[in-house]
């Protein structure tokens, strides 16, 4: 089953790369660019909402028309991003989310299990949980209710009727935290 909608983390300084890790070239684009060319053969740019720092909604635009970018502080958590794109448009279906720094480029982690009865699917590499995560519209409510500020997402899931699914794909536990 495929995802209806897709959440992308952004805005973020990249103190320890540098500067805003979305902007940080990978394969001569910039991991943002290369994000949303993923993401849209997954989903309709439409339904692709990602948070940006302020200023750069041009910038965003030109690389995905029709794709829905959130200006949020870049010192915020990620999940009071995550909860801006939420307030924003909520979840529909199956969606997914995940950061810009991770390179998550396997079609196979954004697939949905046909009859699950989960309400969120976390892919494990080894022992660990990684991205992306999928998200039910039925956790909507529950995680608007949670604070912007403090909330967490991984304490909110371990509550949650979560299935961890086994991959093979290493890159589900990468990211670029000192670039690519």
């Amino acid at each position: 089953m495929p995802i209806t909608r897709a959440y992308l983390l952004a805005a973020g300084r990249g103190k320890r790369a540098g500067g805003p890790k979305a902007w940080l070239s990978s394969d001569g684009v910039s991991l943002l660019e290369r994000q949303l060319r993923y993401l849209s053969e997954i989903v309709p740019a439409n339904a692709i909402s990602v948070s940006i720092q302020a200023g750069w909604e041009e910038r965003c635009r030109a690389l995905l028309p029709g794709g829905r970018f959130v200006p949020v502080d870049p010192d915020a958590s990620a999940f009071s991003s995550f909860r801006a794109l939420l307030d924003d448009r909520s979840l529909r279906g199956w969606s997914s989310l995940h950061h810009v720094d991770m390179p998550v480029w396997e079609k196979s982690l954004f697939a949905v299990p046909e009859n699950t009865d989960a309400h969120a699917l976390i892919p494990v590499f080894g022992d660990r949980g990684g991205h992306p995560v999928l998200l039910n519209e039925n956790l909507g409510d529950a995680l608007m209710a949670l604070d912007p500020i403090t909330g967490r997402l991984d304490h909110f899931l371990a509550a949650q009727k979560t299935l961890r699914r086994t991959t093979p794909h290493a890159v589900a536990i990468e990211n670029w935290n000192e670039g690519p």
